[in-house]
């Protein structure tokens, strides 16, 4: 009987290692769930060949909300981003003036490539599917006033990441009153995109005598072209990690985007943004 019972702690006991061993050597799997808000100010160029040949700067306020699902090595991401402003090209004699409506929506999806995290940066490759939608009313081109494009990319993407810390530290405000400054943990990010291949919808024909905002037939005589590599796209952020997981975060935006040298009625634009953002974590 005292066999049985040795025996049986033993049998437990070795269970009890496994299991501590087990506890030890597998991964917890993380899930982190963020909801970014964001609002700033962006500026840039444009030129539309199929109503003007010249070179047009724009100021667009902009709005931007994205969700990101970070679980074990996945990240997925949704962004909306709405710019809204106007356009304006100055002459030596005369000025003209264009509103400006987009929309552009994306999904991407990263993957975390650990083997250089010991580096302190953390890489993830990934891929994304964008749409771009613009509508653009310049009054003083009468007939060809107004301008749609819709432009749809596949891209490739990589984003690199790094948290740092600021120590705690005693610190002195014009070398005289002496202040505490407390640990504070930031988290700074790249991403750059490259859209591999683009869906572009936009007017077959230069200043159309028979499209105005009037017209029946919507969209009439519009086409859609394919193009390889059509741009670039940038981001740059700095966030503050607070003590509850939100961040306060600054980012600045970059991108430009060609229909072609040789295109029909070439497109040709570019964008500078700085936003200010509020990110919440909701798990």
């Amino acid at each position: 009987m005292k066999n049985k019972i040795i025996f049986l702690l033993i049998l437990n006991f070795g269970i009890s290692l496994t299991s501590i061993g087990q506890t030890d050597t597998v991964p917890k799997k993380t899930r982190s769930n963020l909801i970014d808000i964001s609002a700033g100010l962006a500026t840039g160029s444009l030129r539309d060949m199929s109503t003007s040949p010249l070179f047009y700067t724009g100021l667009l306020p902009v709005i931007d909300i994205s969700y990101s699902n970070f679980f074990n090595k996945n990240l997925i991401q949704f962004n909306l981003s709405s710019y809204n402003g106007i356009y304006i090209k100055l002459t030596d004699d005369d000025s003209y003036l264009s509103t400006a409506n987009s929309i552009n929506t994306e999904i991407a999806y990263f993957r975390h490539y650990e083997d250089y995290d010991e580096t302190g940066f953390k890489h993830y490759p990934g891929v994304s599917l964008n749409n771009y939608t613009s509508i653009r009313v310049n009054s003083a081109f009468n007939n060809a006033a107004f301008a749609f494009d819709n432009i749809s990319s596949l891209n490739i993407n990589y984003l690199i990441t790094k948290d740092f810390t600021l120590k705690a530290k005693q610190k002195k405000l014009l070398w005289l009153i002496k202040y505490y400054r407390k640990e504070k943990q930031y988290l700074a990010s790249f991403k750059i995109g490259i859209p591999i291949y683009s869906l572009i919808y936009r007017p077959g024909f230069t200043n159309p005598g028979n499209l105005t905002l009037n017209n029946i037939i919507l969209l009439p005589d519009y086409k859609t072209t394919g193009k390889v590599f059509s741009g670039m796209n940038t981001n740059l952020s700095l966030s503050r990690v607070l003590e509850n997981g939100n961040m306060i975060k600054f980012t600045y935006h970059w991108e430009f985007f060609t229909s072609g040298k040789y295109a029909l009625n070439r497109l040709d634009m570019s964008k500078h943004a700085l936003l200010f953002s509020l990110v919440f974590k909701i798990n």
